[in-house]
């Protein structure tokens, strides 16, 4: 979203210019906010192509897309671990309070047959913790925080995707798990529709988190949804019972998302965010 000295970055037509990160942050910082820099990790649809050899490569030649059509970097090639840690050690330079890897994960959606990694034997879960182990090491001297967004039901089973949260509960700050109740299948958690069931749906799966991640320094910070997908339409209920089950559970605090940026009026009245 704005201009760096990284030369992936600037190879790759990856800048934007959308804001100017010093003034920002400036002005953030005056307002009393903690704010987080939320770096899309393997999924990128600017680098592979420009540095096709630390790319996921599809079995018939060529860069490998998703559903979506964007590329992704290979988590299995540790070369195309440096660009994300260089970003993210920029942003901490620029004063970002916290870093939040997002997309740390293998795809997992698109033709999984035709993916063709750099080291096809390598133990996913192993891969993306030693990936955040490492960024870790290199950005905790600089003073910022770090973080990972995961699945909501990565502590619950095994997704296949590499996100396994007890292995991180001594290296990660706080973990995103996106417990969007709509997001999660009839019957689970024992909820027959877990979308029109937010409280309860957010503490079952926070119950998951906490027991895996039981002993560790990690705070479990979901992201609640702020949005209508299928089923009952979302309002403030809906989020204040999804806020609610999430302060009743011990969570170091929560995230809202919509994709539009619109939020529900009245959502943080109450909370020790308002002012």
């Amino acid at each position: 979203a704005f201009s760096t000295p990284i030369p992936t970055a600037k190879k790759s037509g990856a800048h934007m210019n959308i804001y100017d990160p010093v003034k920002v942050l400036r002005r953030a910082h005056e307002a009393g906010l903690y704010v987080i820099g939320r770096i899309v990790t393997f999924q990128d649809g600017y680098a592979p192509a420009s540095f096709p050899s630390t790319a996921v490569h599809s079995r018939g030649g060529g860069l490998w897309k998703n559903d979506l059509g964007i590329t992704w970097s290979d988590p299995t090639n540790e070369a195309s671990w440096e660009y994300p840690i260089q970003l993210a050690t920029y942003a901490a330079e620029l004063g970002f309070d916290e870093i939040m890897f997002d997309y740390v994960r293998y795809p997992t959606d698109g033709d999984a047959a035709d993916m063709v990694f750099h080291d096809p034997g390598r133990n996913r879960d192993n891969t993306i913790t030693s990936f955040l182990k490492k960024a870790a090491a290199s950005l905790k001297p600089l003073g910022v925080h770090v973080s990972a967004a995961m699945f909501g039901l990565a502590a619950t089973g095994d997704l296949g995707i590499g996100q396994k949260p007890g292995q991180l509960r001594n290296t990660l700050d706080a973990v995103y798990p996106m417990v969007y109740p709509s997001h999660f299948t009839d019957g689970q958690f024992g909820i027959s529709k877990p979308g029109d069931t937010p409280g309860p749906t957010v503490a079952a799966a926070l119950s998951d988190w906490r027991r895996r991640t039981n002993g560790g320094t990690v705070q479990i910070r979901p992201w609640l949804q702020d949005f209508t997908l299928g089923g009952i339409a979302y309002g403030l209920p809906q989020v204040q019972e999804q806020i609610d089950a999430a302060d009743r559970t011990g969570a170091g605090g929560w995230l809202l998302w919509n994709a539009t940026c619109t939020y529900t009026p009245g959502a943080f009245a109450g909370t020790n965010l308002q002012q």
